[in-house]
């Protein structure tokens, strides 16, 4: 009885660590609301820009940089890269951006342009 108990218990833990790396395993997926009529996308079937139906904030992160938040305006144009990533949006609020050893604000109602290089170090620009 004490091997079937055992058995039981291997099993039940195999089973649960599976299903856990299902779920890790998932993409992410997110998504925005663009306004009717405005989609433009790429020829490999990607979002290259569209007018924000509703203020929407966008994560981008890096290895070197970290984790970056941009809260994008509605009504106005976001845009991607071919391959999907993050470039540009206006600013719905004011943001902070690290550069060098310094902190620099990015105000609303600014553009903020954003590059990650080969080398995974991130860009950001913000300009009026």
């Amino acid at each position: 009885m004490k091997s079937l108990s055992s058995g039981l218990a291997s099993l039940t833990s195999a089973f649960g660590l599976l299903t856990l790396n299902f779920a890790i395993a998932l993409p992410a997926q997110a998504s925005i609301v663009c306004q009717a009529g405005t989609m433009n996308k790429y020829q490999n079937g990607s979002l290259a820009s569209c007018v924000l139906a509703q203020d929407t904030n966008v994560q981008v992160s890096s290895l070197y940089a970290g984790t970056y938040s941009f809260p994008c305006k509605a009504k106005n144009f976001i845009l991607f890269d071919d391959q999907g990533q993050f470039k540009s949006c206006w600013l719905a609020v004011d943001i902070k951006i690290k550069k060098g050893n310094s902190i620099e604000t990015c105000p609303a109602e600014y553009n903020v342009d954003v590059a990650i290089a080969n080398d995974g170090s991130l860009s950001i620009f913000c300009r009026r």
